[in-house]
């Protein structure tokens, strides 16, 4: 039989040691359903995103998928060219345009970040001949409005000014092209060169508030590689089809109908302006997206190939994205450095713009000045694109 008392009794822990290595178990613990909760927001939030990005294929004839539907609010398209040339993705409020890309290359992707409303829209895929899409988009369950810094009566002289601003352009815009068909009609090739460059410097100007309406946009001022055939294409018009015809051709025959067309539509064009009921927000959103569509052209190079007038064109474009952003900038108490940047944006293009004009001698755009006015507008976008935030402004894609 064992002696028991010759066996080692069990050492017991300090108390502290136990309290500590407690402490420590409910820890982990804890950590571990931190973790568990994080991760599963981030799914979720993953899964949400998800749910608003959509992929969009632009065929030669159509686009894949041509029904679209999504929630509101933030949204991101992914449209991939899979045709031979460049192309367009447009969404489409009736005949307002929403919001777009330009000159996708045949084989690459564009994204398209927007912030919708409810409701049924239209999208228009590549060529502007090609069956248009449409675009569904319901109310989300959990939209709240964000409330605004500034009231309603802050913006009431930005929007009367801009609306000055658009109508004495108008106006000019409207002169020029009846000179524009005058000297036509005269047989003078001189003088029609210069009523073109002035009519169509003009539109540049107000281009923010004319390229919301598609219809007339794309008869006054689409370049010919948007239409099937080309500079031949009977749908051919506006500014381009003009300017083939005095520079391209060298010659006026047969320039006067669509001369007197393209004031028709100028003049329906002013008609539309003033009309329009212009929010808040949509000053900022105007001068983001028409920003955006200059980036495009200039990376595509798109450019009219025999009128020789890109620099002109790009600064009258300028000049109508500066009005804007200096309407809005005595409101960006909040953020005072967001008006520095926008002044030192407009500066760092001014002075390529001034280097353009002492050099080209009327000849298009080098590709290395189209490169420095790339990264330029870009940046200007960046500083655009926090103009509303700073405002307290939410997004609103609607433009009726």
């Amino acid at each position: 039989m064992s002696d028991r008392s010759t066996l080692a009794a069990p050492q017991q822990l300090p108390v502290k040691t136990v309290r500590a290595a407690l402490a420590v178990s409910i820890l982990l613990v804890l950590a571990g359903l931190v973790l568990f909760y994080q991760a599963t927001r981030f799914a979720q939030r993953a899964h949400s995103n998800n749910q608003r990005a959509l992929s969009v294929e632009v065929g030669a004839h159509e686009c894949t998928p041509s029904s679209l539907s999504v929630l509101a609010g933030p949204a991101v398209f992914n449209i991939h060219n899979t045709s031979d040339r460049a192309v367009e993705w447009e969404i489409l409020d009736g005949v307002m345009v929403i919001e777009e890309r330009e000159n996708i290359a045949p084989g690459f992707t564009q994204s398209l970040s927007v912030d919708l409303a409810p409701g049924n829209y239209a999208i228009t895929c590549g060529l502007l001949s090609n069956p248009r899409g449409s675009l569904v988009v319901t109310p989300a369950a959990d939209a709240a409005a964000k409330p605004a810094t500034l009231s309603t009566v802050d913006f009431i002289g930005p929007l009367s000014e801009y609306r000055v601003y658009l109508g004495i352009h108008a106006a000019g815009l409207a002169s020029a092209a009846k000179s524009l068909s005058s000297s036509i009609q005269a047989a003078d090739l001189a003088a029609a060169r210069d009523a073109y460059a002035t009519a169509h410097a003009e539109y540049a100007r107000i281009a923010p508030v004319a390229a919301l309406f598609a219809d007339l946009d794309h008869r006054i001022d689409a370049p010919a590689l948007y239409f099937d055939k080309g500079a031949q294409d009977p749908a051919f018009s506006g500014f381009y089809r003009i300017a083939y015809g005095l520079y391209g051709q060298g010659d006026t025959t047969g320039l006067k109908p669509v001369a007197d067309k393209l004031a028709a539509d100028i003049a329906a064009l002013s008609t539309r302006i003033d009309a329009l009921s212009m929010q808040p927000a949509q000053l900022a959103n105007l001068a983001v997206r028409h920003a955006e569509q200059v980036r495009d052209r200039l990376a595509a190079d798109v450019k009219t190939p025999y009128a020789k007038d890109s620099g002109t064109q790009f600064e009258a474009t300028l000049d109508g994205i500066r009005e804007i952003s200096d309407l809005l900038t005595p409101l960006l108490k909040t953020d005072p450095s967001l008006g520095k940047a926008l002044a030192d944006n407009f500066s760092q293009l001014d002075a390529t713009l001034k280097k353009l004009a002492a050099s080209a001698n009327g000849s298009p755009i080098a590709v290395s000045t189209n490169n420095t006015l790339s990264g330029q507008i870009n940046a200007l976008i960046d500083s655009l694109r926090r103009v509303n935030p700073a405002l307290g402004l939410e997004h609103n894609a609607s433009s009726s």
